[in-house]
């Protein structure tokens, strides 16, 4: 008997703010970010026991019948985000007849949503792994595998170090393996160096999934993951996808040096980009900061979350309350990083200027990438935990916490003031006028000459630079973009390529924020359709009334100049008008349906309830109307 052929396959992201889905078809790529996870844990298979087939990565190119065929089995690695792409690939699996094996993000938080996998390997692979593998190949693997049940049996792999919390130590977790991706059709492959986070934000599920103490890999093996890339014929952009580079700022320290030596032999190959908290902008830790710039860091995602420091308080994010949001943005821009952003919406303790707040502040600091989206209580956070106890949850989250419709908890302020209005705050923040002033504002205090990259103009930037020119430039909001690109060209010729890139991004934004609002105004639309079918209908049956009341006010029968009883007379009249009810429903129906089938794939979810809502709704009114009038028809 041959090996065993493995198909890894990564289900398909919606179209969200980090998908930069629009955004990438200008460089000639498929996706922003590779399936790390996914191939790292292809490398921890035996390869005398497994052939592993090249990643099927739905976000690139779709999953075909034959990749499918020709596997023995399906491994899957999904976030939360990917959950209903993920039962799809199950249930094409399933029906060629191929087991499922899953891991990752959600079925590890929810493995009652992953019901249609055979196996459920969740955690951290170190751990679980080896032991379902080992009683796979047995022909004796039960279905859940967790870190728990594993460390209790006393099978976790040979080599592998527990901490305190019971989750290993990652200085043995092999090199993904790059082979199994065309990494020409990525923006940035990402490296992972740590896992874990000391603090213990009340939405965050990262430290319950991966612990507070910091596992971090040694300096020597994240050169060799850097040396595998480059081997693998990469260079440019690389994301270091920590939840926070920084949490573990001793183990940083000693890795940065290695790693601004290595750029410099090497040419600086990549460009960095990560995700720290706020303590990095403190002054004791100035060397690290200037450290990351020396090794080729050019960009750090901070979750600011709130500048109303009672809201802070309130989501346990103390570490942001020792600076001032604006002077964290400045000291990170005049190091040399430019800054992102994540925003949260609908806290306890926003107030109504919450908005006006949030747009202020972003625009006066140059954030020029704002995630602002509504606020989701994920499972295995504290405010989960918090809104189950008060009672207050609908149900679990997508996972999806930007350019949603609506809440899986109930809100303390208004529901419509906080929907409402985080539409308004997108559509101000991307349009392009708003949008090339943070752009302006950042190259204004973004210490390029901290910078140890010297770059040259690359030929896909070139590429994307004549699409931008037949796609952006001669639209409506054309000359804001022709006029910010001509300026940077003339005034800091230097920071053109990035002006571009810029550019590109506002295009996947303004597209992203017009399928929000696109999807907000058929709510809207659907209530408004609703009210005029409600009163279309209340005119019709107080007509029916008015008759009844002419004709029959005194109960006598009476024949009419046709012939015809008054009784019958009413009775043709209620079924008359019953009908106009139903086809005025009709209409109604189709008038929203039409609007439905406009919107974006990935914005239907709260469109697609809405529009169940509505046909309740229209059906009751119908009812109602039957039942009201039903005494006519027994006179």
């Amino acid at each position: 008997m041959g090996r065993i052929k493995i198909l890894p396959v990564s289900p398909r992201f919606p179209d969200t703010f980090w998908g930069f889905r629009k955004a990438v078809e200008y460089v000639g790529k498929k996706a922003t970010m590779t399936p790390t996870g996914l191939i790292t844990a292809m490398a921890m298979l035996p390869e005398n026991e497994f052939e592993i087939l090249p990643v099927a990565d739905e976000n690139v190119e779709p999953l075909m019948d034959n990749m499918i065929r020709e596997a023995d089995v399906v491994a899957t690695s999904t976030m939360v985000v990917q959950g209903q792409s993920h039962d799809r690939v199950i249930e094409r699996a399933h029906r060629f007849g191929k087991k499922v094996i899953a891991g990752g993000p959600f079925p590890t938080s929810y493995p009652e949503k992953s019901e249609g996998a055979d196996y459920l390997v969740t955690g951290e692979a170190e751990i679980t792994l080896e032991p379902f593998i080992q009683d796979f190949l047995g022909g004796r693997a039960r279905r859940v595998y967790t870190e728990g049940e594993i460390i209790a049996e006393g099978r976790v792999p040979k080599g592998i170090e527990i901490t305190k919390e019971n989750k290993p130590l990652i200085d043995k977790t092999p090199l993904p393996r790059w082979d199994l991706l065309d990494l020409r059709k990525y923006v940035s492959p990402a490296v992972q160096y740590s896992r874990g986070c000391k603090f213990v934000c009340e939405f965050c599920d990262i430290w319950n999934l991966f612990g507070h103490m910091a596992r971090t890999k040694s300096p020597e093996q994240m050169i060799r993951e850097f040396e595998a890339l480059e081997k693998a014929g990469y260079r440019g952009s690389v994301f270091i996808v920590d939840d926070n580079f920084v949490s573990n700022l001793a183990n940083v320290r000693k890795f940065l040096p290695v790693g601004i030596d290595w750029q410099r032999e090497k040419g600086y190959p990549f460009e960095l980009f990560t995700e720290g908290s706020e303590d990095l902008a403190w002054e004791k830790n100035r060397d690290v900061l200037e450290g990351m710039v020396e090794a080729g860091f050019t960009q750090i995602f901070t979750g600011f979350e709130s500048v109303d420091e009672d809201v802070l308080k309130k989501m346990n994010k103390g570490q942001n309350l020792k600076r001032g949001p604006l002077e964290t943005v400045r000291t990170f821009q005049n190091a040399g990083l430019e800054v992102t952003a994540g925003f949260i919406i609908g806290n306890d303790g926003d107030k109504e200027t919450v908005f006006d707040d949030l747009y202020n502040f972003i625009q006066e600091a140059g954030i020029v990438i704002p995630m602002a989206g509504l606020l989701t209580a994920l499972k295995g956070t504290d405010l989960h935990a918090r809104l189950e106890r008060e009672g207050r949850l609908r149900g679990e989250s997508s996972g999806n916490n930007t350019h949603q419709l609506g809440f899986n908890f109930d809100p303390v302020p208004n529901e419509y003031f906080l929907i409402s209005g985080s539409v308004d705050l997108l559509q101000r923040l991307f349009d392009p006028k708003n949008y090339y002033k943070r752009c302006r504002v950042l190259g204004k205090h973004l210490g390029v000459e901290n910078q140890r990259i010297g770059r040259k103009v690359q030929g896909k930037e070139v590429s994307a630079f004549g699409k931008l020119m037949k796609r952006r430039v001669f639209v409506p909001s054309g000359f804001e973009t022709a006029k910010y690109l001509t300026e940077t060209a003339v005034k800091r010729p230097r920071r053109f390529p990035e002006a571009v890139a810029q550019a590109v991004k506002l295009d996947h934004f303004e597209s992203l924020t017009k399928a929000t609002a696109d999807a907000y105004g058929f709510l809207e639309h659907t209530e408004s359709l609703y009210k005029r079918f409600e009163r279309k209908a209340e005119r019709i049956g107080r007509r029916v009334q008015e008759v009844y009341d002419d004709h029959l006010a005194e109960g006598v029968e009476r024949i009419s100049v046709t012939g015809k009883g008054v009784s019958e007379i009413i009775r043709g009249r209620v079924l008359i008008s019953y009908d106009k009810v139903k086809r005025a429903g009709d209409r109604t129906l189709r008038k929203a349906e039409k609007r439905y089938a406009k919107l974006h794939d990935d914005f239907r979810d709260d469109a697609k309830e809405n529009l169940e809502i509505l046909r309740g709704r229209v059906q009751r009114v119908l009812d109602d109307f039957s039942t009201q009038h039903e005494r006519y028809l027994q006179i």
